[in-house]
């Protein structure tokens, strides 16, 4: 558990860190903690919190810290006595703090400009019918999830916000905010060229399984 609040309190970037992660593991960091860790940083930043909460309230902000905290808990519960080795890569990517603070940012105001865009183009009477519904803005909000991708997490939250003015259920949301991180299309090529893809469909699997009964749970709540 402690490596998973480390991951999601982390200002590191997987984009960053997992074309090294192999030179890591030869300096004694053990694969599978690594792993987790990794996997906690991509669902979760050290800017969550502070984002979510001034975006849809603290209440909001506390329960998906806490839904995908239990998530990767049990995911690491999991794949405990699983094997991991991190392929070599030969492109190496060494980002300064500073650099990838920069293209946080970046990727926020690109989320924002595409919930503006989102939020001015859609017909809202139209979205709001069908993702309004429960369990059909639960299945666009994966749907959705699954496709789009901004870098790092934060630039998924300007994006939750503007379907959320839309007319997006709160599953629907919840659900966009606490399984799609890992449910992505994209980080699912990522972590398969590091880890190889039967491994990391296994520990997502897990993952998406458990924020999504979370989704269920937690959103009665709002």
């Amino acid at each position: 558990m402690v490596v998973q609040t480390l991951g999601m309190i982390s200002p590191l970037s997987i984009m960053s860190f997992l074309p090294i992660a192999q030179e890591l593991t030869q300096m004694g960091f053990n694969p599978g903690i690594l792993l987790s860790f990794f996997i906690a940083e991509r669902a979760w930043d050290l800017q969550s919190f502070f984002i979510i909460s001034g975006l849809f309230g603290i209440q909001y902000a506390i329960l998906n810290g806490v839904a995908i905290f239990i998530s990767l808990t049990v995911t690491a519960l999991f794949l405990r006595r699983e094997f991991v080795h991190f392929k070599a890569n030969e492109k190496q990517v060494h980002n300064g703090f500073w650099k990838r603070q920069s293209r946080l940012l970046l990727l926020v105001c690109l989320g924002i400009v595409l919930g503006a865009i989102l939020r001015t183009f859609i017909p809202e009477r139209e979205f709001q019918h069908y993702a309004g519904n429960p369990l059909q803005g639960f299945l666009i909000s994966l749907m959705l999830g699954f496709l789009l991708y901004f870098g790092p997490i934060v630039g998924n939250y300007p994006v939750a916000k503007a379907f959320s003015d839309l007319g997006m259920s709160n599953v629907g949301t919840f659900s966009f905010l606490t399984v799609s991180p890992i449910l992505n299309l994209v980080v699912i090529t990522l972590f398969g060229a590091s880890i190889g893809y039967k491994k990391t469909l296994k520990a997502f699997f897990i993952y998406s399984i458990s924020a999504m009964i979370m989704t269920a749970l937690f959103s009665l709540l709002l």
